[in-house]
């Protein structure tokens, strides 16, 4: 895993976004921070580990919210990050792939199996539910084919074994979970999230990617 942290000295207040798989942090790089909050920044979850987050225990009050694949992400470190003054869950469960609570397991395995540049833009167009949206998502910086399939792969790997039931290991506050989701079935989100008492906010119009729904960190967190 990778992580980028913009550290201001004085600050006594961190939000953590973890983001989805394939991306960078360009993808909610529009969203105005918090004052007085650093901002750490984690993708590339083919490998994932304790050791991979800075030290993080000077903070008074910390702010996560982790979108799509990286939800998974975020809770498996769960025990690795402090205790969170607020943890939102964007489009995305603790079981990435499952027929019932994530990604169908054939889907997820063909995506992983058929991935090419082409299935690449197919697999974008879904994500962002239309061409205005698509235009601005692919102003962002990319990251390889390749790259990418490196890290699906690995991810593959980490939740392919997991238990028939996961509970969630963070104390998430809620999950926003769209109503067009085309990625992760929204279904399956809310069934995964009201199966384990977590409120869940429906956008009724919006796909699997809604970040350039909001102008602030403080709208997604009800700061």
């Amino acid at each position: 895993m990778q992580t980028d942290i913009i550290h201001q000295a004085g600050n006594d207040r961190l939000l953590i976004f973890f983001t989805g798989w394939g991306t960078t942090p360009e993808v909610a790089r529009h969203l105005e921070l918090p004052k007085g909050c650093d901002y750490l920044t984690a993708y590339d979850y083919r490998e994932i580990a304790p050791t991979d987050l800075p030290p993080l225990t000077s903070y008074q009050e910390v702010y996560m919210v982790a979108w799509s694949m990286g939800v998974w992400a975020m809770d498996q470190l769960a025990a690795a990050l402090p205790r969170p003054t607020v943890a939102v869950a964007i489009n995305g469960t603790p079981m990435p792939m499952h027929d019932l609570y994530g990604i169908p397991d054939h889907i997820f395995r063909g995506t992983l199996q058929g991935l090419d540049d082409a299935n690449r833009q197919r697999f974008n167009r879904r994500m962002c539910g239309g061409k205005k949206l698509l235009a601005v998502y692919n102003t962002f910086a990319a990251r390889s084919t390749e790259d990418l399939k490196a890290e699906l792969y690995g991810t593959y790997l980490q939740v392919k074994d997991l238990p028939e039931e996961t509970p969630p290991q963070l104390s998430w506050s809620k999950a926003i979970v769209s109503g067009k989701d085309l990625i992760v079935p929204t279904a399956n989100q809310l069934r995964y999230w009201e199966r384990h008492g977590v409120p869940c906010r429906t956008l009724a119009g919006a796909g699997h990617y809604p970040l350039m729904e909001y102008r602030s960190w403080e709208e997604i967190l009800d700061l």
